[in-house]
């Protein structure tokens, strides 16, 4: 698990200089332990977030930090670093999660692959929607990609349908059991 965590986290801390850990289950403090990372600073939140807030913003604006807080995120009028959390980034633990580190996609997509967790799970769908992803793409056009995988089609509504009524013509179903479940 360590290694896959570290993994994760050094592509976030490619795009941020920021990043919060929330162990809402409290169960990993042994991997934020554990855990080294070259050029990386480790921080505890626990009832210091001025102290923390201070360190990143002044004391040290260039440096990277992963903070670490055990329990849950705080609601957000309790959360004394919301402010540094929303212009920076997040480290999730969960499957999602990690789906969305493998696919190199931001939280704003966890709604999709929470809804479709049944696509995820097969290595090769993830692997062939990961080739068609592009940096633009929307939840709307992720969608429509793992559709197409699903098809083996074009990313496209009517290259979908013409591979399904294809299938139905030839009397099999495969894809289309695959696009229902």
């Amino acid at each position: 698990m360590n290694d896959r965590i570290a993994q994760a986290l050094t592509k976030l801390f490619e795009r941020h200089r920021i990043i919060f850990w929330y162990d809402a289950k409290q169960e990993l403090r042994s991997d934020f332990e554990g855990l080294k990372l070259p050029g990386i600073e480790k921080l505890e939140v626990a009832n210091n977030e001025f102290g923390v807030k201070y360190r990143l913003l002044r004391e040290k604006p260039e440096q990277k930090f992963l903070l670490y807080r055990e329990g849950p995120q705080p609601e957000d009028l309790d959360n004394w670093l919301l402010d540094v959390q929303l212009a920076h980034g997040e480290f999730r633990t969960d499957q999602v999660a990690l789906w969305l580190s493998e696919l190199e996609l931001g939280m704003a997509f966890a709604e999709v692959v929470e809804d479709h967790v049944e696509f995820f799970k097969a290595a090769k769908r993830k692997e062939a929607l990961k080739r068609r992803l592009e940096s633009d793409d929307t939840p709307g056009r992720v969608r429509m990609k793992m559709l197409s995988v699903c098809a083996q089609a074009e990313p496209r509504l009517d290259a979908v349908l013409e591979s399904l009524l294809e299938e139905l013509s030839e009397e099999e179903d495969g894809r289309w059991r695959i696009l229902v479940r």
